[in-house]
């Protein structure tokens, strides 16, 4: 669905209303009286597309039963919708709103930080090529992508329909899951019964837990299958019928429930009505049988039937089924693979602790393997495996009860623990020791991060999430890294979220400029060139600085847009500075790996240089060293390309990354800049020591342009111009300033030259 669907028309009526393509949408089913509501958020920052696609959803049926519409104008929006309501069955999600990339993060964030596997996203786009449709599914968790423009109504209603179909599915195999999950917890309950009756009044006390009902039932056992069934025994009962407990059957007053009984016991099957459940127990030859009733106060659906069929064989073998008990209970909570307790284990532990009030004296640790992804790329999945074995080992050795050491997911694990047995320290006597081989050298390097859950106030789930991004801030710190949780965390990544929200709405509001730092010869002083600075004024008036936003945007893909507009504000102070008769002044701007990695970059700065009227030779293309000098991103034929186009070529920051002579030979810059943090050892180190004179004989030998950064003192200037650098920028020859004040610096130069 696009901005040119069909809007429905004032008092028009029929299949022509809602129009994504012309087609029959056909006759709607019609609406029954009661039934379960099945809920769809649209998430679409598209005001027309909302309304048209609640106008197609009114006469959508499923089952019968309508559709509840809810609508997110923004991912941010969806966000908040999604994470205070799991009842939603399906979320038709727009790619481009805030960013280019929103709603495929808001996929991510759904699934992994959400943790919603069930709900059922379907991709929509009005945009081909912003989000293609098999890299998409690929590498999200998404079930279904549509151009909006192909998306007719009736489709609409088979794309609907085959979602909803599979979230029921989904949903009530995660009830079964969950109810498993009950189940095994009720068992373990069950065997720690002293008793027949402590046993049944537990049993009917975890019927109703398993069902959401409260305790109310009874359970009878009779001797021997000849017998009469009203002689049955009560050996346990709850709620109202309590007092009963060792009467026989026969004194049970209602009559209703003592025939579902007595028939159970008599038929040997399992016996409902509208209001009450009774479950039969064979036994076995060495004991009675047996039937408990429960009331329900309404019938059972067939997921609860499966559950209690299952939980009926626990009840009637009894300790006798502890072995089946186990296998469920590692199913839910063991790692397969290794043998130790999984999330899902370490999560119940971790709500238990967080259950109880500070002090707790307790820390949870993750800890991710540096080599686990290469060790498998490079040696097979079975050679990963046996790492983590080994990993496995070593933590249970180090961590004893009653910490608790459980594999969270592929080569992350977690251990929950008293918090002087899990201090930072700990880290590094995990890589100095192989307790399988002590005589062998060390060979895993990891990475963690440490959670002092005194500090923390958040749930056991939020705590996982936390730790995860943590583990993440480490790796990319390198190896060996140990992160700890600083109270407050989550007030800065929401302050980094709000601000990057601010950012994408900052680039659509103009609220981005730049500032110009003028570049000066240092044989003559006059102002040869400038740098072009981006700048962040909120309309509040408020600054921020570039090291805040600029990271940030290189973080979340904004980078591109932000790059785009800092090119086309540098090409209008071009524009500007050649009408006022400075045409031979150029204008550096920096460019981000993202933005040269990006197709049609060439493309768009040619059509951007050319629609105001430049040549190419006055924008030059600024990069940073790591960026010239990495041969893994593919940037050197770019760079060709843009010297071949006539744009001049810079290296910024050099000599602060990895240079290599050989190949800064072969690359197509015409300028090095020396970085500030070298001419600001100028005075302050040794002359032989000076890199920012290595730098100048570098750039001398290949026979490059030299600007200085960071120029404050005469003495820096000085020095620089005994040793050749030909140009220099800094606060000694100017601070960033708005193009007006460069040219009023330029006029001034012209009227006195």
């Amino acid at each position: 669905m696009d901005s040119s669907m069909t809007r429905p028309p004032s008092g028009a009526s029929g299949d022509e209303d809602f129009a994504f393509a012309s087609e029959d949408d056909g006759q709607a089913a019609a609406e029954a009286n009661s039934g379960q509501r099945f809920r769809v958020l649209s998430v679409d920052d598209d005001a027309s597309f909302q309304r048209t696609l609640s106008y197609a959803l009114a006469r959508f049926r499923y089952q019968g039963q309508p559709v509840e519409l809810l609508t997110a104008s923004s991912a941010a929006e969806g966000a908040r919708v999604l994470a205070g309501d799991r009842d939603i069955a399906v979320v038709l999600l727009d790619v481009v709103m805030e960013s280019d990339d929103a709603g495929l993060r808001l996929v991510k964030s759904l699934r992994e930080v959400i943790g919603n596997a069930e709900i059922r996203i379907v991709l929509l786009t009005g945009q081909p090529g912003m989000a293609p449709m098999q890299t998409a599914l690929d590498r999200l968790d998404i079930n279904d992508y549509w151009l909006k423009t192909e998306l007719t109504t009736e489709r609409l209603y088979g794309v609907l329909t085959s979602a909803l179909r599979a979230w029921e599915q989904l949903i009530a195999l995660s009830r079964a899951r969950r109810g498993l999950q009950m189940i095994v917890e009720a068992s373990s309950s069950l065997i720690h019964a002293r008793s027949l009756q402590e046993f049944s009044t537990r049993v009917v006390q975890e019927l109703a837990r398993l069902l959401g009902l409260t305790p109310e039932g009874i359970v009878c056992v009779q001797e021997g299958s000849d017998g009469d069934p009203l002689s049955a025994t009560i050996v346990g009962a709850a709620g109202r019928f309590g007092q009963l407990v060792a009467s026989k059957l026969s004194v049970l007053e209602e009559g209703r429930i003592r025939q579902l009984l007595s028939r159970a016991l008599e038929e040997h099957r399992n016996m409902e009505d509208d209001t009450g459940q009774v479950l039969y127990f064979p036994g076995s030859a060495e004991g009675p049988h047996g039937a408990t009733y429960l009331a329900t106060r309404r019938p059972l659906d067939t997921t609860e039937h499966e559950l209690l069929r299952v939980f009926a064989s626990n009840i009637n073998a009894g300790l006798v089924s502890i072995a089946l008990v186990s296998r469920l209970d590692r199913m839910a909570f063991e790692d397969e693979l290794l043998g130790i307790p999984n999330a899902n284990a370490l999560v119940r532990v971790l709500e238990e602790f967080l259950a109880v009030p500070p002090p707790r004296d307790r820390a949870l640790l993750l800890i991710d393997l540096d080599q686990y992804s290469e060790s498998c790329l490079s040696l097979g999945i079975s050679q990963g495996d046996q790492l983590l074995r080994r990993m496995a080992n070593r933590l249970r050795r180090r961590f004893p009860s009653p910490a608790v050491v459980a594999r969270l997911h592929d080569d992350t694990f977690g251990i929950l623990g008293p918090g002087a047995m899990l201090g930072m320290e700990c880290v590094s006597h995990l890589e100095a020791e192989d307790p399988d081989d002590p005589d062998f050298p060390p060979f895993i390097s990891v990475c963690a991060a440490r959670i002092d859950l005194d500090r923390y106030t958040g749930s056991a789930r939020s705590a996982m999430a936390v730790g995860s991004l943590l583990l993440k801030q480490a790796r990319r710190q390198g190896l060996s890294q140990v992160i700890g949780y600083e109270a407050g965390m989550e007030a800065a990544a929401d302050k980094r979220y709000t601000l990057s929200h601010d950012l994408y709405h900052a680039l659509r509001g103009d609220e981005i400029h730049i500032a110009l730092q003028p570049q000066v010869d240092l044989a003559s002083g006059r102002v040869v060139g400038a740098e072009a600075l981006a700048r962040w004024t909120k309309r509040d008036g408020t600054s921020i600085p570039p090291s805040e936003f600029i990271p940030m945007a290189e973080a979340n893909g904004l980078i591109v847009p932000l790059g785009r507009r800092i090119i086309e504000l540098a090409c209008i102070a071009l524009a500007r500075l050649g009408s006022a008769g400075f045409g031979n002044i150029p204008v550096a701007v920096n460019v981000s790996a993202l933005q040269l990695a990006r197709d049609g970059f060439l493309n768009d700065l040619r059509a951007t240089v050319e629609l105001h009227g430049l040549p190419a030779s006055l924008l030059e293309i600024e990069v940073t060293e790591s960026i010239a000098m990495d041969e893994r991103t593919g940037t050197s034929n770019v760079l060709e390309q843009l010297r071949d186009a006539g744009f001049p070529l810079a290296i910024d920051d050099f000599g602060t990354g990895y240079s290599s002579l050989s190949y800064l030979r072969s690359l197509p810059a015409t300028t090095l800049k020396i970085d500030r943090s070298f001419v600001h050892e100028i005075g302050n180190t040794p002359e032989r020591l000076a890199i920012a004179d290595m730098i100048i004989r570098l750039g001398q030998r290949f026979d490059m342009r030299l600007v200085a950064e960071g120029v404050e003192t005469p003495a820096q200037r000085e020095w620089l111009i005994a040793r050749g650098c030909h140009q220099a920028q800094g606060y000694f020859f100017g601070r960033p300033q708005p193009l007006s004040d460069l040219l009023t610096t330029l006029r001034g130069w012209q009227a006195n030259p």
